[in-house]
């Protein structure tokens, strides 16, 4: 069976998109819990470990009942210029520290299942992943270590913040050098990058927009709506960049590989292909990706709210079924022959 990884974005409460597609995946496509790679950034990264262990259930009552005072202490411009960030995320410190448990932790642990958390790093500028499973820093990200249920927490925790509006996370509280992280949406908003080195053959993708945001003939006349319209223009942009890269890496490497089926069938030896294409001038060397299957909602979730931080329980639902509907679009019903 194609090594087959699940890739989800940030996009804050239009996570419960995700969880919707996620829900139909598990009853038509495969059980949550049995991918080979696990990839998540911000709201992602809340998602991908509860769903490598199988915690659907859980992901839904979070995902559609959570309220906005679950999430942020709302904060007032002045704390711009007094603290580090507008919002306040400690209660989403303490979502996260009651989900995450000792015994959660653990059977992610011993499931020897590869997760892969995305942040950037505040001081490096860095790409850099938390990772369950040992994997190798490269000359595109960092790779940090999550070795206990605390780690799985601040990882998630981390990831999630966004920059301005929610405080940075220190990793080793008091540690020199010191290093924060912070939302990995600033880096890469759809997460594909580890999925690719960790030799996934196959991605199935939820991302939590759009192709492209609509046009919106408004004239903005607020600073928090040209706020708005920044974040989805820049968020827009880095997610067209993950997906242009993923999609080079799948087009090649399918490319190469109808070459090799060429050249085998006028009977070039097996080991001579091999020695060609994995010479240093091949830029995919060692890639195995050939198929990209992308969930990605019709039109803007404007029920998450700018940035995805309108947390309303009728709302969340409305995104949720919306991933049902993705995901079967996605994977159509095989029809059943009489």
């Amino acid at each position: 069976m194609a090594k087959t990884a699940l890739v989800i974005s940030g996009g804050g409460s239009k996570g419960a998109f995700a969880v919707g597609a996620l829900s139909y995946i598990h009853t038509h496509v495969r059980p949550i819990d049995q991918f080979d790679i696990y990839c998540g950034t911000s709201t992602g990264s809340l998602i991908v470990p509860l769903a490598a262990i199988g915690e659907l259930d859980l992901l839904k009552q979070i995902y559609t009942t959570t309220t906005e005072d679950q999430v942020l202490n709302i904060g007032g411009i002045l704390n711009l210029l007094r603290q580090v960030s507008l919002h306040d995320a400690s209660p989403l410190k303490h979502l996260i520290e009651t989900v995450v448990t000792a015994d959660r932790y653990n059977r992610l642990k011993n499931s020897n299942k590869p997760v892969f958390l995305a942040t950037v790093c505040l001081q490096t500028e860095r790409l850099t992943y938390f990772a369950t499973q040992p994997a190798n820093t490269t000359p595109n990200y960092d790779v940090r270590a999550i070795q206990s249920a605390t780690d799985l927490q601040r990882a998630m925790l981390a990831s999630s913040c966004q920059p301005v509006f929610m405080q940075p996370v220190e990793w080793r509280p008091g540690s020199v050098p010191v290093r924060q992280y912070s939302d990995g949406g600033v880096r890469e908003l759809t997460p594909f990058q580890a999925a690719v080195d960790g030799g996934a053959e196959v991605i199935i993708s939820i991302t939590n927009s759009p192709v492209q945001t609509p046009a919106d003939n408004q004239l903005i006349t607020s600073a928090l709506g040209m706020l708005g319209r920044t974040l989805d223009l820049f968020s827009e942009d880095v997610n067209n960049n993950d997906y242009r890269l993923t999609r080079l890496y799948s087009q090649t490497s399918v490319y190469l590989q109808s070459i090799r089926q060429t050249l085998l069938a006028q009977g070039v030896s097996s080991a001579l292909i091999d020695a060609a294409f994995s010479k240093g001038t091949n830029p995919i060397a060692g890639t195995a990706l050939r198929q990209l299957i992308d969930i990605r909602p019709v039109d803007k979730l404007a029920e998450g709210g700018p940035g995805g931080l309108t947390f309303d329980p009728a709302l969340m639902q409305q995104m949720f079924q919306k991933g049902i509907t993705a995901a079967q679009a996605a994977f159509p019903p095989v029809p059943v022959v009489a």
